[in-house]
């Protein structure tokens, strides 16, 4: 395997194709993104110590929350970001693949059009494969917080019911760290199944079967280009982060040493965090543009496939 093409050309493809950017920041909605923050629930000031108008705020705000039809529109409103969140990232994984099949095929440009058009095109199959391997997690996951939550409920004693949830919560953390490992080894087999789906056209089944047969018969290849992929996104997600991070952490240090008398700390934080945001959202969306293509060129690699180049195209020569 030639790790050296995979991961130079994957940037070569990043940079020149630009328009892929744009479907690496839709990929990137589904992802779980860089958080930051602190929190600290020991703190020495009393409520009652805070400015009135803070608290006034805060009871008129509990207040309006808890009014049934704002319950119900927030609902409906989080609905609706979860399935343009589902819809988007969706796009975005597909034009990503399409994309660099293309690039690396020669295409001479790529257009959002194109590709969207593609995007929608497949987008019930690739969702539907997507949907399908997270289902048993999801439903697991559930279960046990359910079954969890249950049986504290229907404890005898509060005695009985602490007593469970210590070892409850430690059993879940077990299961949990598990379920985590063996998500880890399926995304990758997804990640095959995924390529597999739109390079080659395959269907469902036929996707998930190419995807484990890649998965089975190149694993310590896939390890090594996994680890070298998690290395490289963590460095660069730290320094997308640190920006953000040097704003927060002081902002709310001094917030609470002032003993929250003054917003003027949160007013400061939250407009420069405004205003780096659509830079954190860009560069975010270079890296996943970067690690989809890697995953995309080490796939037609390890299934010795050579893309296509279009008729109407000419060979791209990289500088």
């Amino acid at each position: 395997m030639d790790y050296g093409y995979a991961l130079t050309q994957a940037w070569k493809i990043t940079w020149k194709y630009k328009v892929l950017w744009i479907f690496g920041i839709l990929a990137s909605c589904g992802s779980g993104g860089n958080n930051g923050g602190s929190s600290n629930a020991n703190t020495s000031q009393d409520m009652n110590e805070m400015p009135p108008e803070l608290i006034a705020f805060g009871e008129k705000a509990l207040a309006f929350l808890e009014q049934p039809a704002v319950i119900i529109g927030l609902v409906i409103f989080m609905l609706l970001v979860i399935v343009l969140t589902i819809f988007f990232s969706t796009i975005g994984q597909i034009g990503l693949i399409s994309g660099t099949y293309k690039a690396e095929a020669g295409a001479e440009k790529l257009t959002f059009g194109e590709l969207f058009k593609e995007g929608t095109s497949r987008f019930w199959k690739f969702f539907g494969m997507n949907f399908l391997v997270s289902l048993p997690f999801i439903i697991v996951i559930v279960g046990l917080v359910g079954a969890g939550v249950f049986t504290a409920i229907s404890a005898d004693s509060a005695a009985n019911a602490e007593e469970f949830l210590a070892g409850f919560i430690a059993a879940i953390c077990v299961v949990f760290c598990c379920l985590f490992i063996f998500a880890l080894l399926l995304g990758m087999v997804i990640q095959q199944a995924q390529n597999a789906m739109i390079i080659e056209e395959r269907g469902i089944s036929e996707s998930l079967m190419r995807g484990w047969e890649v998965f089975k018969s190149n694993l310590g290849h896939l390890l090594l280009i996994a680890v070298i992929l998690f290395i490289i996104a963590s460095v660069v997600g730290v320094a997308i982060a640190l920006p953000m991070l040097i704003v927060v952490v002081p902002g709310m240090i001094a917030f609470v040493l002032d003993g929250a008398q003054s917003m003027q700390p949160l007013i400061f934080m939250g407009l420069c965090i405004i205003a780096y945001l659509p830079i954190s959202l860009v560069a975010q969306g270079i890296l996943t543009t970067y690690i989809q293509a890697v995953w995309t060129l080490f796939y037609l690699q390890i299934t010795e496939q050579t893309p296509e180049i279009p008729k109407d195209d000419t060979i791209v020569e990289y500088a």
